[in-house]
Parts: structure tokens; sequence; C-alpha cells
């Protein structure tokens, strides 16, 4: 598709969402009323040179914070304007304060929701900003964006790209927009063929996951009530992201004093709660009602299934096993944080094309299968889990430093 047929589909979209907002529809009201706020951060900025970095979601975030942090070890004087797209980005940032979550925030840095692709915006944008390049995550190009930046002579830089086509010959989809990028990070060998299918070589570099870093830095604030519960248990399994299919394999394993379950759905409804609540009949409690108990009736549990957010990193740190949750189909979760507390990890049997799930599985640190028989074999040995946890924990400390990689790479205005 031409980049002309791409600029208007974005202009043609905004102006749906704006129609949908001014006949009342409430997710699109919101949606309008945030970015306008957003507008207004950007336009009353402070002055100053600022790098521009964008992501859509969380996942994207986690990876666009270490490269963050390498571009303010060399360039601390540069400003920093961070837009989002997702609530899944947007939210922890508000709920958490974004000083919080990303090291090194200052308070002349912006943060603002992506507003709409819109020529008009952009210029207002480009004209109230010194921006000396944008840089952002993955495959979330906006065709007017990136226009109005090539106009100025911005340089646009994209790390940890992807293909986002799932083929058994994956190309990124629309070249158009691909051709317009300064330089191009990706992850990995098979990312590089990708681009190159597309005719993009000169300005592609394998660079590794910048996830990684993130993972392999990040501290633990886990309350000793955790740790004293793990502590006399032979055994801890600690279940990540789960869904229902992987909770009903879990729910057929024998959990005992000594085999212990920490379970953190993915589902936090309180319909799915009851529903779990009513699936192990009084056999685990919620973590709220634990947390309440005095340590002696804490020990008393075997399971216990988080309803909170927030826990989960740190959780893997009392671990022996990790269970990654949505390997039956609904995509695969996070398998770095369980690899940085070393511990193997089992999963259901579709871990798709995620490149750091294969490359724990050549290492012995990950098996993906029907999920009770994994993890009864994992249990039944622990000189094993201990020697492949080290081995996924190895492979992790080999692949740091794609943050550094990243930034010696970029040119500015």
């Amino acid at each position: 598709m031409s980049l002309v047929f791409l600029r208007i589909g974005s202009v043609a979209w905004a102006g749906l969402l704006r129609t949908l907002s001014l006949l009342g529809h409430p997710r699109a009201k919101a949606r309008v009323a945030i970015r306008r706020k957003g507008q207004r951060r950007v336009l009353q900025a402070s002055p100053g040179k600022r790098m521009w970095f964008h992501v859509s979601s969380l996942g994207e975030l986690e990876q666009a914070i270490p490269v963050m942090q390498a571009f303010r070890e060399v360039q601390p004087e540069v400003l920093w304007l961070l837009t989002v797209y997702s609530p899944s980005a947007w939210n922890p940032l508000q709920k958490q304060g974004i000083e919080n979550v990303v090291p090194g925030w200052r308070r002349e840095d912006v943060l603002a929701v992506l507003p709409d692709d819109l020529p008009g915006t952009w210029r207002s944008w480009l004209q109230a900003l010194d921006i000396c390049a944008l840089a952002q995550a993955k495959y979330d190009l906006w065709p007017n964006l990136l226009t109005a930046c090539q106009k100025r002579g911005i340089p646009i830089h994209v790390f940890a790209a992807a293909p986002s086509s799932t083929r058994p010959d994956p190309k990124p989809s629309t070249p158009a927009l691909w051709r317009l990028i300064t330089t191009i990070s990706v992850q990995d060998d098979s990312s590089a063929e990708a681009f190159a299918r597309i005719g993009l070589t000169r300005n592609v570099t394998v660079d590794g996951d910048p996830r990684i870093e993130r993972v392999m830095t990040r501290s633990t604030h886990l309350s000793q009530v955790w740790v004293n519960w793990a502590s006399l248990a032979a055994q801890v399994v600690v279940a990540g992201s789960t869904w229902p299919e992987d909770e009903r394999e879990l729910r057929e394993l024998d959990w005992h004093p000594q085999r212990r379950l920490v379970l953190v759905p993915h589902d936090l409804s309180s319909r799915h709660l009851r529903d779990l609540d009513a699936q192990w009949e009084g056999g685990a409690i919620r973590s709220s009602a634990w947390l309440e108990l005095d340590p002696q009736a804490q020990q008393k549990w075997s399971v216990v299934i988080v309803d909170s957010t927030g826990l989960l990193f740190d959780l893997y740190r009392i671990g022996t096993l990790a269970v990654v949750g949505g390997g039956h189909g609904s995509g695969l979760h996070n398998v770095l944080e369980p690899a940085s507390a070393a511990l193997p990890i089992v999963t259901g049997p579709e871990i798709g094309s995620f490149r750091e799930a294969h490359a724990l599985e050549e290492v012995g640190a990950l098996s993906s299968g029907n999920m009770r028989d994994l993890a009864t074999a994992w249990l039944a040995d622990a000189a094993s889990c201990r020697q492949f946890g080290a081995a996924g924990l190895a492979w992790l400390q080999g692949q740091k430093g794609a943050s550094e990689r990243i930034v010696s790479r970029w040119t500015f205005k």
C-alpha cells in the first residue's frame, strides 16, 4: 500500500473516532479527552532539546525503559517526551507514578497519550518542541507522524523491530512506512531476514532485546510474609498470568504443605476469581484474605490465589518452578521474568514465535506441553530444577548490552 493511502486511512480513522465521540460513545469520548489533555501538556512544555520516545503498550514500555536510560547516560542534558498509545501502558504510569516506573524521570520531561495521527497535530507539536530524534519500539508506525518528522529532518529510529506477520516467511507489513525509518534495530537474525525481504538491509542491525536488561536490573520488594511462607515448603510453584486452560491442569496436581502453589491469574475480574474459588472447593485462599491471617494460620494453606496486581515479578523469587500462562493459544506471557529468577519454566504446548521462549527451550530451561505432566517431572528432580534454571539465567546474562548498542547507532537533528 502506498504512503499516500496510508496517510489518508490514518486521517479517516481519526475522523471516525471523533465522530463517535460527538455521538456520545463513552469509550470514544474518553479517548478524545485524554488525548486533548496530553496535547496541552506538550504545547506547554518547558523549552529545551528533547528526545521523543514512543511505545504502544506495556510490553513495549518495558523494552523502552533500558533504552531511555542508556540514552540519558550519553546525553544527560536532553529532555524526554514519552508518548504511549494503549491503556496497558498509560494506566500503570498514572497509578504508580511515572517517576516510580521509569528510572531517571525528571520534572521537565513530558508524558502524554499519543494523539490522533493528523498532519495538523504534528505540525503544532514539532513547532512547539525542539525534537532531536524520534525513537519507538517494535512496529507502531503512524504514517503522518513519520512523514512530518522526515520533512523536518528529524531522524526516526525503531528498536526491537519485528515483522507483524506470523507467516512461515514473515515480512514487515506496510513497507512504505519502514522505508522512512533511519535505523532499524532488530532482536535476531530471523527478523533481519524478514526486513531483507522488503529490500531493507543497509540500515538494519541485530542488537538484541532490551527487555533483558530491564528484568536483570529490576529491584524486588517482596514482603517477608511470602518469604517465610515459602521457606517452610520443599517446593513452591509460581504460576504466572494463567488462563483457564492452565488453571485446570494445575488443579490436577497434588498440593500439600511441602509442595505449594502461588497462582497469579491473568484475569483478576470478580467473576473469574469466584470461578477459581469454586474450582478449588475450599482448597485455596485469596491473597487478600491470606495476608490478614497470623503467620501460623498462613502456613496451613498450600495454595494461594493472588488477587492483586504488581507482585508476579517478585513472587518468582520464592519459587522452585515457574508455570507461565498463555501457552494454550491465547499468547504466551513473559518468560524472561522467571528466567531472571533462575527458575525452570513450564508452559502449555503453543509458544508461538517468541524468540526468548525458543532460546530458553534450547538451553533446557523451558518445557512446553502438558503442564501437569511436565511440572510433575520437574518437581521430581530437584537437581535438574537448579541446573536448568541456572542455564536460563546464564542465557539471559549473555544477552545483555542491547540498549547500549541500539543508542550507539542513533543520529540526531
